[in-house]
This record gives C-alpha cells, sequence and structure tokens, in this order.
C-alpha cells in the first residue's frame, strides 16, 4: 500500500476550512509570541538554566533547547498544512505534527488551569504540583498581573490545543491515502 498526496478529496469548501484553520493556528502562535514579549517586558520570571547546578542546570538547558525546536516548528507547521511548499512534506508528517502540537499545548494548558483552580479554591493549598505559591510565582506574594498574567498563560495555551486540534482535523478531510 502506497502513501502519497493526492489532489484534496474535500472539494473547495474543505480546502477553504483547511486554510482558516491553519492561519488561525499561525495566528494563534503569533499572538502567543507576543504574549512572551509582554511577559519579559513587565519583568515577570521565566525559567532559567542559570537558576539550577549540575544535573539540574543540564535538564534545564536541555529543556530550553527543546522548547526552542518546538516554537519554530510551531511556526512553520500552520503555514506548511495551507502553502504549496508544505506539500512537500510528507501529509502524514504535517499531520501528526499538528496533533503533537495539540496533545502538548491542551495538556500543559489544561493542567495549569486546573492547578490553578484547586490552588484557589483551597482544595490542595499547593495545587497539582506540589510547588508553593513562591515556587510557583517567585513571591510568596505575587501581584495581581503575576496571577493574571499565569491563568492567561494556562488559558492560552488550552486555546492553542483547541486551535492546532481542528487545524489537524481540517488538514486530514483535504488529505487521502490510497
Amino acid at each position: 500500500m502506497r502513501v502519497f498526496r493526492a489532489a484534496p478529496s474535500g472539494g473547495p469548501a474543505a480546502v477553504r476550512v483547511n486554510r482558516v484553520t491553519g492561519y488561525t493556528a499561525f495566528g494563534w502562535v503569533l499572538v502567543f509570541l507576543a504574549w512572551h514579549v509582554v511577559w519579559a517586558v513587565t519583568g515577570l520570571n521565566s525559567p532559567d538554566p542559570s537558576d539550577h547546578h549540575g544535573a539540574a542546570r543540564v535538564v534545564a538547558t536541555a529543556f530550553e533547547v527543546i522548547v526552542f525546536v518546538m516554537v519554530a516548528v510551531g511556526v512553520v507547521l500552520p503555514l506548511a498544512l495551507v502553502q504549496s511548499w508544505g506539500r512537500k512534506v510528507p501529509w502524514w508528517m504535517l499531520a501528526t505534527g499538528a496533533w503533537i502540537g495539540c496533545v502538548l499545548l491542551s495538556a500543559r494548558g489544561i493542567s495549569g488551569v486546573a492547578d490553578t483552580v484547586v490552588r484557589a479554591v483551597g482544595v490542595l493549598p499547593d495545587g497539582l504540583t506540589g510547588l508553593t505559591t513562591e515556587e510557583v510565582y517567585g513571591s510568596p506574594h505575587p501581584t495581581a498581573w503575576a496571577r493574571f498574567a499565569a491563568s492567561a498563560t494556562d488559558v492560552m495555551f488550552a486555546v492553542g490545543g483547541v486551535v492546532f486540534g481542528v487545524a489537524a482535523v481540517a488538514f486530514r478531510r483535504v488529505q487521502r491515502t490510497s
């Protein structure tokens, strides 16, 4: 059985939906990157490998590199789903990438929202992670902005998961195997 990229099987409507969802995913990426600029400009803490020593520093650095690669792929992938140059990549790689993005973003977003909710209602004072407020926010008494920014980031991750999932479904509808 040979797998190939064929002409869109879903017709013009499916192609249009694929384009809208792919460009929406790309738009989400741009908003998400801009949000990180806001974090940096407002001085909110972000993990830094230099805060660690020994093996923990190596792990933190490796994590930072992996996140950088994921961001690079996340910027290019939505465009590859809809633009002609994306046809040079096997469709299954693009679809798999979109689904991986959906799962990772959703998992991060939903777990972050859940952690915030259980902290806020007092079910688990140290949240799902077991981290204290100081460990999470970098201060035992975080500002309202820090709390809002953290919650907004969690929601943005969850929305990104949905957007990439919808883009993966739309992309698959314009593909076929033989």
